[in-house]
């Protein structure tokens, strides 16, 4: 016979209702993401020549471990002679300012238009989502082409068209949490007894609408990176003598025939930092979202 389990004994938990732990994709994310912070900040310690320094002489050197290379250039140098390697790490200090700074702009303009919208609702709310239903009509990437075309190149211009074009996603998700928010017993109770919006709206309703946030944040960052990419690949990122990721590109595609090296290395990196950040990404989602932690 089954045994019954006496009174006051605890019963076994499911597992499947125990909270998200760290999973080994989140943690190789989460390494990787750590490494490529730390080689942006000591670049200028890591870098082992000056990225944009030219000598024409080791034109198209190919990586050490392949036939005619170099060790004191383990992955080889580009077209004008500069080393790839310090390159990508100087690279890396522009993929993560844009990716962040970008992200901080849009996020806080959103939320900010999102909690008003959905608070006090009436023709500001109106207003609002039509704006965002007009700016949602453009493909993302065409709009911040053509901004960054009529505006001009360079670091500053590219982060502000980024960090504009990217609210409406923020404003839309909080303005909806908001709108549901606004009518539970804490929030009427609060307004009954006559707290002021202003504090209602940073004590009340902010604090639950983090998660969302913090969530598209971290995806957000990761589509930076690839949108700041593509710029500089058409010409309409950061200047050229600035080294990134997305100009690396554009520089090697002409070789790609003779020269691999000049569009593998900083494809890869890429590649494998927007990759660390949305296994995070992920890992955030189900960490935080209750609706997904008991799956």
């Amino acid at each position: 016979m089954a045994r019954t389990p006496t009174a006051g004994a605890a019963l076994p938990v499911p597992a499947r209702t125990r909270p998200a732990r760290w999973s080994p994709a989140a943690v190789g994310g989460f390494v990787v993401l750590v490494l490529v912070c730390v080689t942006a900040v000591a670049a200028p310690w890591l870098a082992p020549h000056d990225p944009m320094g030219q000598v024409l002489e080791r034109r198209l050197l190919p990586p050490a471990w392949t036939a005619g290379g170099d060790w004191a250039f383990p992955l080889g140098a580009d077209h004008l002679g500069r080393d790839i390697l310090s390159r990508l790490i100087f690279g890396s200090r522009i993929s993560l300012l844009v990716g962040v700074t970008a992200v901080a702009i849009s996020g806080l303009l959103g939320v900010t238009l999102g909690l008003l919208a959905g608070y006090y609702g009436g023709r500001f709310d109106t207003l609002l989502m039509r704006m965002v239903d007009v700016q949602l009509a453009f493909p993302f990437i065409l709009l911040a082409i053509t901004v960054v075309a009529v505006l001009g190149a360079g670091l500053r211009n590219v982060i502000i068209v980024l960090g504009v074009a990217g609210w409406t996603v923020y404003a839309r998700v909080v303005r909806g949490q908001v709108l549901s928010l606004r009518e539970m017993e804490f929030v009427v109770a609060a307004r009954a007894i006559g707290v002021p919006n202003h504090v209602i709206i940073p004590r009340h309703l902010l604090p639950n609408v983090v998660t969302p946030v913090v969530i598209m944040a971290t995806f957000a960052v990761a589509t930076n990176i690839i949108t700041e990419a593509s710029l500089s690949f058409l010409g309409l990122g950061v200047e050229p003598r600035i080294p990134t990721w997305g100009s690396m590109l554009s520089d090697g595609r002409a070789y790609i025939g003779r020269a691999w090296w000049l569009t593998t290395f900083p494809g890869l990196a890429i590649l494998v930092t927007v990759l660390s950040i949305n296994l995070l990404g992920d890992w955030l989602r189900d960490r935080l979202d209750p609706r997904l932690r008991n799956l």
